[in-house]
Formats: structure tokens, sequence, C-alpha cells
């Protein structure tokens, strides 16, 4: 059917009222609310600093495993007003709460219902969760609120140190060169088989810039040559507010004792790394530093100073103090390793206090160059075996004796060609001059 003029005459009237609406719109002013169409386009902040957490969960009945963790440079959606589902508990490095939130549990889907409609329907299965940035988070806790249950805690530390390598000037992080700087080990060069030797090493760590301070863990691990036992394997410390241009020293005690005889070593390495994982250390190469002993495993030896004599009176001047370096089997007199004092190399033999002779070899050569080897009978006061023991003699003013020293030791080395150390001391009794 046809319009009638009337109806067409009604329609151009509304057409023409609509053209008169339109042009007089166009003289509104933006963002007029008599017509939306003025307002202004939204403009994306590209300085906007906001950052998120982005978690990936692979969402079981009962619990839930990490897929992946990061940080992305968005502003997190809004969790006021998240129903009761979940709760995510953050923790700082310290393990102190850094904050909760509630959160949607993404195991709920919103699905078409059989019956018409829509309704929620649980499904296990990967999920993620997004929550705002902190750089001092460490961990989050994943509990379901509804079952009562935690599901999972996530380790967020990687995702913030991940984050802030790759931007170390983004204000949330902290640039800092932590560095070791120097390691220096001391101890007694000279060991006996079975006994321990303290060794010390000690580090120098520093904060080369440009941000600080910062804290720092610093970790020391010992590792020693097959003849040697390290006790312990390793140190930590806790080296907090270390300031630009401030360096603190850490120091590392170890118990070094001798399981074969012979040259051995110890190796000392000591790292240091960001407490926080916001501290961006861009230099890793300056991160540790090894320092490497040296230990001379000496077999244990019996001495018998003045032999005859249980007293063994010594009077420091000129003269020559004897003594026998007994040939022993494996066990006898307790010692670890058979000796045999034929094989001494004269040349090799100190004479002297304990402390000295260990340290450095210093005290009194054989007076003769030569060892004596003698029946055990007159020298070997407890087993008399009837083997040849060695008899020694050194000036007792060269021996380095102090009041209240109270023994003498002798070392040396014995065997063929370079030949092996040896170590051992006796009682003495000073006698004034």
């Amino acid at each position: 059917m046809k319009p009638n003029r009337r109806a067409l005459a009604v329609i151009a009237a509304a057409a023409a009222a609509l053209v008169a609406v339109t042009v007089t719109s166009t003289t509104a002013a933006p963002g007029d609310p008599v017509d939306p169409a003025t307002a202004p386009h939204p403009q994306y902040d590209y300085d906007d600093p906001s950052k998120s957490f982005l978690v990936q969960l692979n969402f079981g009945a009962t619990s839930a495993t990490l897929l992946d963790a990061s940080v992305v440079e968005h502003r997190s959606r809004s969790h006021i007003g998240d129903p009761p589902l979940l709760r995510l508990s953050l923790t700082d490095e310290d393990g102190a709460a850094a904050g909760t939130l509630q959160a949607w549990d993404p195991r709920w889907y919103l699905v078409q219902a059989p019956q018409g409609g829509e309704e929620l329907e649980l499904r296990d299965g990967p999920g993620v969760l997004t929550l705002p940035f902190d750089p001092d988070a460490a961990s989050m806790l994943v509990r379901d609120l509804q079952a009562g249950a935690d599901l999972v805690t996530v380790d967020l530390s990687p995702a913030v140190r991940e984050f802030c390598l790759a931007h170390p000037g983004d204000p949330d992080c902290v640039e800092a060169d932590l560095a070791i700087t120097s390691t220096t080990v001391s101890g007694d060069p000279l060991g006996v088989l079975g006994k321990p030797v303290a060794v010390q090493v000690k580090a120098a760590v520093a904060n080369l810039g440009p941000d600080g301070p910062a804290d720092a863990d610093v970790t020391q691990t010992a590792a020693g040559s097959p003849g040697v036992t390290v006790t312990p394997a390793g140190r930590t410390f806790d080296v907090d507010g270390l300031a630009v241009g401030s360096p603190t020293t850490v120091t590392g005690d170890y118990s070094v004792v001798c399981t074969t005889a012979g040259a051995q070593t110890v190796t000392v390495t000591t790292s240091v790394v960001p407490e926080k994982a916001k501290v961006a250390d861009l230099n890793a190469a300056n991160n540790s530093a090894s320092v490497t002993f040296a230990i001379d495993c000496a077999v244990p030896v019996t001495v018998n100073v003045k032999p005859g004599s249980h007293e063994n009176p010594v009077q420091v001047n000129p003269g020559v103090v004897p003594m026998a370096v007994l040939t022993t089997a494996a066990g006898e007199y307790g010692n670890p390793s058979a000796f045999d004092a034929a094989k001494i190399q004269a040349a090799t033999v100190r004479v002297g206090v304990r402390g000295p002779l260990i340290a450095t070899g210093a005290g009194a050569p054989e007076a003769h160059g030569k060892v004596h080897l003698e029946d055990s009978f007159e020298l070997d006061e407890q087993t008399r075996d009837g083997d040849k023991d060695g008899v020694l003699h050194a000036r007792a003013d060269q021996l380095g004796i102090q009041p209240g020293t109270v023994e003498i030791c002798v070392r040396g080395r014995f065997g063929p060609g370079a030949g092996t150390s040896f170590f051992g001391c006796d009682h003495i009794m000073q006698v004034p001059r």
C-alpha cells in the first residue's frame, strides 16, 4: 500500500527536524552532556608506571601448580568487590605480610544451562591471576576460601628479578653493582695427619653503585683436594645496608684435617647476590672470587728428647740437644702411618718451638748435617723393638726457646725425591744457665 500525501509529509517533517538537530549539535561545546557525541576521545597514558603480576596456574580440585609468573607493564584490574572465592596473601623477603586481596576464582566459568539461560560451572585447568605489582613482594599464597584449603605458594622473586634486570632504571627497581673485591686466606701451612688446622678466609664485599644502600646475601663454599676434609662445607652471611663506597668484610672460619700425607689444597669461593629481587646487579662478573690455601700434610712421628731422661732438661746455650725420631709401624705410639727414620733427609731437618716451626720452618738445622742411626734398644723406651731409630742434634740457643716454652718439635722430609713431610714434638724442662 502506497503512503498517502499526509504520511509523506510527516516523514519529511521528521527528517527535517532530525537534520536540524544534527546541524545544531555541531555547535555544542566538547563534553556537552546534552550530546555525548561531543565527548573527547580517551587518550592512552603511555607514561603510566603501573605494573602487574601475571600469574598463570594449573588448577586442580585441591591444589594448583605454577605455570608462569611475570611482571607486565599494565595496570592491574581492580579487585574491589571481588567475591570471597580466593585470597591472595603476599609476603616480603623476610616473611612479613605485604598485603592481602580477594580474587575471582578462574575455575568458575559462565556456561549456557541445558534448560536455558546461564549458570556457573567449576572446571579444573589453566587459569590466570593478576594483581598490582609490589617490588618487595617475594611470595604469594593462594587460598581457596570456599574449600578452606591452601592451593599453592608462588615464588614471585624470579619475576621481580627478571623485570628489574631488564628495566634497571624503573622507579620500582634499584641498580647496584655488588662485588667481591678481594679475598685473603690464613692458616698454618703445615698440618699433621688427623689433626685439625684452623683456616680463616676474609672477603671484602662492596657496593659499586650507582644506587644504594642494598642488602646482600654472601655465601662461602669450601672444597678440599682428596687428601683433606673441610668443615663446614660453607658459610652464609647477611650483609644489610651495603652503602656505595663503604665496603664490609666477612670472615669464614674452617677446620681442615689432613687424611693423606703430601701437598694438599683448600679452595674457598665467596659469592654475593642482592637479597631483594628488585635490586638489579647487571655485572655478574665480579660477584664471586676464589682463594686457594696450600697445606703440606705431614706424617706424625714420635720424638724422644734426651733419650734416657724423663724430665728432658734443656739449658739454652751453644751446646747441642740430642733427640731421637723413632722408627714406628702403623698404629705404634698411636701414629696412623708407618715411619722409617733411616729415610730422613738430613738437610731438611729443623728443630724448634712449635709455632714458628710450623708457620715458617724457623728452627735449628741438624748440627752435624746427618742422621745418626742407632739401635732402638737404647732410644725406644717403650717398645724396644730392635729397629734403627734416627738421632738428631740441634744447638739449644738456636731453637727459639722462650720463658714458658715446654716443648720442642722436629720437622723435615723423608723418603725418595722431594720426600714427604714429618712432624713430632716432645716435652722439655728449661734449666737456668
